[in-house]
């Protein structure tokens, strides 16, 4: 960004979002590949479960009430991992957004504070930071 503290363009802006969107893009890649890592391995679950109970159905309840519940906990990561994944993909689509009002002329740093505001948009990044977070002095690392 601009030397002088107090005037960051909007060619500089933009250039954030952009760069802030990519980040997110990246969480997202990772984040999808170990969803598909789980869902595969519910299938695989699934399927070893049902080969299973149809060679031997007389197995203890117990043993398939567990496998069930392993299944079902496993259903429910694959659940808070999509939701992860939309809540990602939501703000990186907001910041492209952002990104080419910015290019077009519309906006300023203002603009960007009340969308990362309205975002929470801190919460999403590990070590990166964000202008919300340099403004307020927040540390963003967790």
């Amino acid at each position: 960004m601009s030397d002088d503290a107090g005037e960051i363009s909007q060619a500089e802006l933009a250039e954030y979002c952009r760069t802030q969107a990519a980040i997110l893009a990246g969480h997202l890649d990772q984040r999808s590949s170990e969803l598909t890592d789980l869902l595969e391995e519910i299938e695989q679950d699934t399927a070893d479960a049902r080969a299973t109970l149809s060679e031997s159905p007389e197995r203890p309840d117990t043993d398939v009430e567990t496998t069930v519940a392993d299944i079902e906990a496993k259903q429910e990561r694959a659940q808070t991992k999509q939701a992860q994944i939309d809540e990602y993909r939501t703000l990186a689509e907001g910041y492209t957004e952002l990104a080419e009002q910015l290019a077009e002329g519309s906006g300023d740093l203002e603009t960007v504070l009340e969308f990362e505001i309205d975002t929470d948009a801190p919460t999403y990044f590990d070590a990166e930071t964000t202008i919300l977070g340099v403004a307020t002095g927040a540390d963003t690392e967790q």
